[in-house]
Parts: structure tokens; C-alpha cells; sequence
């Protein structure tokens, strides 16, 4: 496993957001041979793990991987998970979206879900633009000739 630039740029992040918050989740695409975590963890491309400032093992973010001795069940279980696998940190209880994401090494089952989520919602946003611009009067002809649905019942002032 060789040192990159993005990893140990990334590592830097996830230490600064480690310490400012004492307690997070990291994401892991557990997918890869490299991630050295229980065999029945393997697999999910989407693992999540909690780092807390109060475990009693040190966690050792190096700018290639994070090392440390986890407990899954009550089974200490001493992990290395290559910093290319995290994709992904947040707080416990809160949205991803106020954490860090790293998109190039999200895999590519899951940035093609997140894809379709936002295509459809951006799809229920453009619609509801639709509507509304034809409820205040826009011309039904002109509507059709866009390629927009128009609906049937408008409202009437």
C-alpha cells in the first residue's frame, strides 16, 4: 500500500474533525480485501464505525490508514482500514451532509443511489416549480409546448 497526497490530506481532516467533536462516525467501504475487520463485516460498502475520544485504545489516524483495536460484540478485534476505504464522517444523531464526504472514494454502488435520490428530487422540485407557475396563470398551451405536465384543476382566484 503506498502514501498518496489525497489520503494524507484526508487523514488531516478526519484527525481535525476527530478532535473537535470527540465522538464520530467514520464510513468504510468494507468491500476490499485490503480492510482488515471481522469477516462478518465484510462486504458492506457503507460499514459504520464509531470513534469516541473516551475508548480506552488508542486510535492511531495515520496518514494512510486508521489502526486500532475495536470491540464488536465484546470481541476486541485490532483493525486497519486503509484511509482510500473511509469515504465518509459525521456525528452520531446528526446528517452526513453536515460531516465530511469524500466523493471520489465513495464507491460506486453508492454514488449511483445517491445520484438517483437527487435526480428524483430535483425532479419533485421541478415539478413543483410547474405547478406552481401554472397555477398563477401561465397558459396551459404554453405548458404543453415545453414539455411540461399540466394539471387539470387549477385554482381559481
Amino acid at each position: 500500500m503506498s502514501l498518496s497526497f489525497s489520503d494524507a490530506a484526508k487523514a488531516k481532516q478526519l484527525r481535525e474533525f476527530f478532535a473537535r467533536h470527540g465522538r464520530i462516525y467514520i464510513v468504510v467501504d468494507a468491500t476490499g480485501d485490503e480492510v482488515d475487520i471481522p469477516a462478518y463485516l465484510k462486504g458492506d460498502p457503507a460499514l459504520r464505525l464509531v470513534l469516541n475520544v473516551r475508548m480506552p485504545q488508542p486510535i492511531h489516524i495515520r496518514d494512510d490508514m486508521i489502526d486500532s483495536e475495536f470491540s464488536f460484540s465484546g470481541q476486541i478485534y485490532r483493525c486497519r482500514i486503509p484511509m482510500c476505504m473511509v469515504w465518509a464522517t459525521y456525528l452520531p444523531g446528526g446528517e452526513m451532509e453536515q460531516g465530511i464526504i469524500w466523493e471520489q472514494d465513495m464507491p460506486e454502488m453508492i454514488r449511483s443511489v445517491v445520484q438517483a435520490v437527487r435526480g428524483l428530487q430535483n425532479d419533485q422540485v421541478g415539478e413543483e416549480e410547474r405547478e406552481d407557475a401554472t397555477e398563477e396563470g401561465e397558459p396551459a398551451a404554453a405548458a404543453k409546448e415545453e414539455g411540461r405536465q399540466v394539471r387539470h384543476l387549477r385554482v381559481v382566484k
